[in-house]
């Protein structure tokens, strides 16, 4: 009921899960490590046409972190390869449905203002759109550098009235999970999963991103 004790509609979810100690510190260092070996460069956005039917990457002033993608040797790599079997099998889908994971950096700062994962046009490719986000939090960040869900409460409800945004604070080793699409309808966007990744006002922060898709995203070419 709200102050005037009327009955209100509330909508439970959608759903954001942490995970304690996912990743050892010896594997959060790996993955650090595997950034500089495959070179850490300028991150991009990914923007899409009008008519939601293609897409292409750009800089932006909204995105100011340096990324680099496991793929190839990095993707190889035994504990790569570790970390990636143990996102597969806890959100219970293929290792193929998912992007090559992407491995980022944030200096003092740098951020990544308010946006969502999901794009438009891959609901039109085979692999369908990106269902899941994984982010993995590789180190302790002396200052700033959390994720902000901006319209969820802390409660885990639609923001309402004055709760404030869902702030997660960075621990290493930490996983941090979140849905892109609606539970009734994973082909359609879940417009609440909204997020940015906030200021880093002391020391770096590391992390990597992992996306999954509704179907396979490896083995399929990109056409509708």
């Amino acid at each position: 009921k709200d102050a005037n004790n009327e009955e209100q509609d509330y909508v439970i979810g959608p759903w954001v899960i942490t995970i304690n100690d996912f990743l050892t510190p010896a594997e959060c260092d790996r993955l650090i490590v595997l950034g500089y070996e495959e070179r850490y460069q300028r991150s991009t956005e990914v923007t899409t046409s009008p008519d939601g039917t293609s897409k292409h990457d750009q800089t932006s002033k909204a995105r100011t972190s340096t990324n680099a993608w496991c793929e190839t040797s990095c993707y190889e790599d035994p504990v790569a390869q570790r970390v990636i079997e143990k996102m597969s099998n806890l959100t219970g889908l293929p290792e193929a449905n998912s992007e090559y994971l992407q491995l980022l950096k944030y200096e003092p700062g740098q951020f990544y203002k308010s946006h969502h994962d999901y794009i438009e046009s891959n609901k039109l490719l085979p692999a369908g759109p990106r269902v899941i986000t994984m982010y993995l939090y590789l180190n302790d960040v002396k200052g700033g550098g959390g994720t902000r869900f901006n319209d969820l409460g802390g409660d885990g409800k639609e923001q309402i009235g004055d709760i404030p945004p869902l702030d997660v604070e960075p621990k290493q080793g930490m996983a941090l999970i979140w849905p892109s699409v609606l539970d009734e309808d994973p082909i359609e966007k879940d417009g609440r999963t909204v997020h940015e990744a906030l200021l880093v006002t002391k020391g770096f922060k590391y992390g990597a991103n992992a996306w999954f898709h509704l179907r396979d995203n490896k083995n399929t070419d990109d056409c509708s």
